[in-house]
This record gives structure tokens, C-alpha cells and sequence, in this order.
């Protein structure tokens, strides 16, 4: 399966979005049609250190359920990068542009760039 940045996105805002007494996201709390797409985004997320949790291991390439409860420190700070939509269809457009994969490491730097330098335009205007 290929990673997919979107839903990588969408994973972490759901996280962000928690009530701190909400208890751990579960592969329940995602759309059932998409549950192997999410479990694989979550386990690599686990794997990157962006979100504290454990994955249910089994044999074979269904789902696996999942128990993850929040953010770490590197997952708020690449969330913070990416999480506006303008910030992050500009850095999806320049990787497009530029005919380049999208790593962890380039995502987060393009996507401050872009707000660098939207926020450089603001404070011109």
C-alpha cells in the first residue's frame, strides 16, 4: 500500500481534535470502507513517532485494530505545519511541480516555507 499523505493529515487532526477525556482512538472510530487504509496510516504514524500507541497484531492483510492515545511532541509540530488547507495544498502542488516524492522530512520543510512565505506576503500587504 502507499502511503497517502491526505489521509496521514486527516489521522493526525483527528487526533488533535480529541477531548482530553475522550479515551484512545480506535479503528472503530474510522470509516469501516477505508479500516485497512487507516490501520496501515496509524501504525506507520506509531512507527514515526508522531502518535503514542499500539497496534493489535494478526496474520494477514485485513485490519488491525489499534489503540492510540495522542499526539507526541513531533506529531504536534508536523500537524502544526501542515494543518492549514492553504499551507498544505501549496506544498502538495510544489511537490507535484517539481515531479518529487513526498518524504517526512520534505513535507515538513516545504510546508514551512509556504508559511514563511505567506506570511511574509501578509505582513507586505
Amino acid at each position: 500500500m502507499k502511503r497517502d499523505w491526505d489521509t496521514i493529515r486527516e489521522i493526525l487532526i483527528k487526533f488533535e481534535g480529541l477531548a482530553p477525556d475522550a479515551g484512545p482512538l480506535q479503528l472503530g472510530d474510522f470509516p469501516s470502507e477505508k479500516a485497512y487504509e487507516y490501520s496501515y496510516h496509524v501504525e506507520l504514524l506509531i512507527e514515526a513517532g508522531l502518535i503514542h500507541g499500539q497496534m493489535s497484531k494478526t496474520l494477514g492483510h485485513h485490519a488491525q485494530n489499534f489503540l492510540a492515545q495522542r499526539l507526541t511532541w513531533q506529531g504536534h509540530e508536523f500537524l502544526d505545519a501542515i494543518r492549514s488547507d492553504t499551507v498544505w495544498n501549496k506544498t502538495k502542488t510544489s511537490f507535484v511541480k517539481g515531479g518529487l516524492s513526498m518524504t517526512f522530512d520534505l513535507v515538513k520543510e516545504v510546508a514551512k516555507d509556504v508559511a514563511v512565505a505567506l506570511l511574509k506576503s501578509t505582513i507586505v500587504s
